[in-house]
């Protein structure tokens, strides 16, 4: 019985060495990996959003992409980009999306669906809206650095986001992407937008801020003339703090999906090449 103890010390003596040697090795191997603090992390994600927000605004607020929704037979663009972009919500109602949409002014939003819709369906808009995103990275974004590893970095980032709570990102998710570089980058950007969207949106819901308020504390008059909103405008200015808790906390949970998709590196990267997109596209894109 002794002997068989001891012998028990034994072994549960060398699984401890092996134990400490594994986690030995596991820390000098982390220790040469390259490291990013959370306020570095959270600067390249941020970097990261902004870029691709931008990129993927100049492709919906381009004339040309406006053109592209009336020879589609939209004769209102602004119904061709609403039925377009709230397309892969299928067939709801016109108050459901513009609850979606959230920051623009929901009666417009509502009729414009309506208009929109009636042209080809909420899936044949979507398709529409779709091609017009793929033709529009061909034309403008050939040339740009790593389109290939905004699309690859992208595809891991939105394969491991969740679904709750994300209609419009995850009606995205879903659609195919295309198979040549500078228009799936392109799309990729565009349902990258959506997620951090929806996730602001979800922010915004809980703060307290209306959505006239955050336009005020965002960009001013102007974006919120631009969302459909009429005047007057109330600024806001009282819930500047609640404006900003609803940034952090966007860039809070982007950084926390960022960190379960990529490495630090990874997240770096992608940060410099949608900037890099964005000054493409800003360079070739005609004004």
């Amino acid at each position: 019985m002794a002997h068989r103890a001891v012998a028990g010390l034994g072994r549960r003596d060398n699984a401890r060495m092996r134990l400490c040697r594994h986690r030995t090795s596991r820390h000098r191997k982390a220790a040469t990996l390259p490291f990013m603090s959370n306020a570095e992390l959270t600067e390249s994600v941020a970097a990261a959003g902004t870029a691709i927000e931008q990129a993927v605004a100049v492709f919906m607020l381009h004339p040309e992409t406006y053109g592209g929704s009336v020879a589609a037979g939209y004769e209102n663009p602004l119904a061709g980009y609403i039925a377009g972009r709230g397309g892969v919500l299928g067939d709801a109602t016109g108050a459901t999306v513009a609850a979606v949409f959230a920051v623009f002014e929901p009666n417009a939003v509502a009729a414009m669906w309506d208009e929109g819709i009636a042209v080809r369906g909420a899936a044949g808009a979507a398709e529409v809206y779709w091609n017009q995103t793929a033709e529009f990275g061909r034309t403008y974004l050939s040339g740009a650095e790593g389109l290939d590893r905004i699309a690859a970095l992208g595809e891991k980032l939105i394969a491991a986001a969740p679904n709750w709570g994300l209609p419009l990102f995850v009606g995205w998710r879903a659609m195919p992407l295309a198979d040549d570089a500078p228009a799936r980058a392109l799309q990729v950007m565009f349902v990258l937008r959506e997620l951090r969207a929806a996730l602001h949106f979800n922010a915004l819901s809980l703060s307290g801020v209306t959505p006239i308020e955050a336009h005020m504390l965002n960009k001013g008059p102007q974006y919120a003339a631009m969302f459909g909103w009429p005047e007057p405008y109330a600024d806001g200015a009282d819930k500047k703090d609640r404006y900003d808790e609803i940034e952090q906390a966007t860039n809070r949970r982007m950084t926390e999906l960022f960190s379960a998709a990529l490495e630090d590196t990874e997240a770096e990267e992608l940060a410099r090449l949608s900037t890099a997109a964005l000054a493409t596209l800003k360079a070739n894109v005609p004004s």
